[in-house]
């Protein structure tokens, strides 16, 4: 073998470079490469001083140089924002005008959209039943709001779903939710048992989806307990 093929496959052993979110960036849950971000950064490690290049989905996203102690940083270019939906970013590691090594393929998921939800209410179970566009988190029963009056005069408004004497919810603090974490279920009873008309509101407080992304506006519903 000779001197020029031994210096190729040492060079073509190095390390693989790696690739991943910033903590900036890792919106959400982290970890689990979803981000509400569409200019995210990325960053990693590399042999020192070498060249990285990043592609993404096959098209070159940007250049950039390891430092002295092997890390690298790269932001997607304004020109270049990732467009919602999966996508597939490589780095590869490249000096003296040879390609050392391939960083192992990242996925990720850029979703960029607020959930939405509507609530339905069941006057006769009297169970009010909160539904998500996506997964969510964070839903508690005291993001739930009663108002309204009852047919004797005594008016409730905005009054928090915490066990109070205006309500009664069965169940845990976070109410039971469907195997896709995007249909909550809250069972109540008006610990007054009066009629009237009442509006069961649901704040958005607190609640994201898996990008970290906030509720895009509450919802509400209006019921009579005849």
């Amino acid at each position: 073998m000779g001197l020029e093929s031994l210096e190729q496959r040492m060079a073509l052993t190095v390390a693989a470079p790696s690739i991943g979110l910033t903590a900036a960036s890792d919106t959400g849950i982290r970890g689990d490469g979803i981000t509400r971000i569409v200019r995210p950064v990325f960053a990693g490690t590399a042999a020192a001083r070498s060249s990285v290049v990043v592609y993404a989905d096959g098209q070159l996203l940007g250049v950039t140089t390891a430092t002295a102690r092997g890390t690298w940083s790269l932001a997607t270019p304004a020109a270049r924002p990732l467009t919602a939906g999966a996508h597939s970013l490589t780095a590869y590691a490249v000096g003296q005008g040879q390609v050392w090594s391939t960083a192992t393929p990242m996925w990720m998921s850029v979703d960029p959209t607020p959930p939405t939800a509507s609530l339905a209410y069941d006057s006769v179970n009297r169970i009010a039943t909160l539904t998500f566009s996506e997964q969510v988190s964070g839903v508690r029963e005291s993001n739930l709001r009663l108002s309204g009056r009852t047919q004797s005069g005594i008016t409730l408004t905005n009054v928090a779903i915490t066990h109070s004497r205006a309500s009664i919810f069965i169940g845990s603090t976070t109410p039971p939710q469907s195997a896709d974490g995007k249909t909550f279920t809250f069972q109540h009873q008006l610990a007054l048992a009066e009629p009237g008309t009442y509006t069961l509101s649901f704040v958005k407080t607190g609640v994201v989806d898996r990008a970290g992304n906030p509720l895009a506006a509450g919802a509400s519903v209006r019921f009579t307990i005849i």
